[in-house]
């Protein structure tokens, strides 16, 4: 029996979690919500089942719950391949802000725009981490 599921191409792959690595502010949880409506209700390349299945195991493993998810996500679509497309897509955005911020620290460090932005981006995190946690136990049940 073949899967009625589409493809994933290895461009898609990496698109979706650069996309997803690039919007996300708050660490691998909050990227969860994110990842399940690209991966399951846009994209359709794995079920509600299969991504619950999947944060089961990216939460098991040692290292980034994102990371582990974009392993998992890439190597049931494309192998390793998929794997390296998923993983670089996810780390890449932060790796940039990360070197960007390192080099204008001192200069930003005290600039009441910066910490109002930060400030304001809290609660977005929150929710996004307890959007998740909602659509998982709605899925359990």
């Amino acid at each position: 029996m073949t899967d009625p599921r589409p493809k994933a191409t290895i461009l898609q792959l990496f698109w979706t979690y650069l996309k997803i690595g690039t919007f996300t502010i708050g660490g691998g949880y909050a990227m969860l919500s994110l990842i399940q409506k690209e991966v399951c209700d846009v994209k359709h390349w794995l079920d509600e089942k299969e991504f619950l299945n999947m944060i089961a195991l990216a939460q098991a493993a040692p290292g980034l719950i994102a990371v582990n998810s974009a392993i998992f996500i890439g190597h049931r679509l494309r192998g390793w391949a998929g794997v390296i497309a998923c993983v670089m897509g996810a780390v890449l955005p932060s790796i940039v802000i990360i070197l960007l911020i390192a080099m204008y620290f001192t200069d930003l460090k005290d600039n009441p725009s910066i910490e109002a932005i930060f400030k304001g981006v809290r609660p977005a995190v929150v929710a996004l981490i307890t959007a998740t946690v909602i659509r998982s136990i709605k899925n359990i049940w």
